[in-house]
């Protein structure tokens, strides 16, 4: 794909079982600043969907599991950390230019 070219991504759910099972698609975004707490807060993260970027991931939760996911953060993170969850329409559009994260596991040099 070259670098200019625009590559899109659509998210859309049948609207009975978005009834029936509640899923939503949220969007993780971080900066942690301590190696160790950046690499727990990645492995909590990664039980509830997939990296799209270093810093960001993507996923399609239920409001249970949503709720488990928010829990959770609080208690990995220090007050130095940033994240931000997102909470995305049902069906939306992502626009996406460059190269798609290959990298499975977070490099972390100490």
């Amino acid at each position: 794909m070259h670098m200019g070219e625009l590559k899109l991504e659509n998210y859309f759910f049948d609207g009975q079982s978005e009834k029936k099972d509640n899923k939503k698609l949220i969007l993780v975004i971080y900066d942690i600043v301590d190696n160790k707490r950046r690499y727990k807060f990645v492995k909590f993260v990664e039980k509830f969907g997939f990296r799209v970027q270093k810093s960001a991931f993507e996923m399609i939760i239920s409001e249970s599991v949503y709720s488990r996911l928010v829990a959770g953060i609080p208690r990995i993170i220090e007050s130095e950390d940033n994240v931000r969850v997102y909470r995305l329409p049902v069906s939306g559009e992502v626009a996406a230019w460059g190269s798609e994260l290959t990298e499975k596991d977070e490099v972390i040099i100490i």
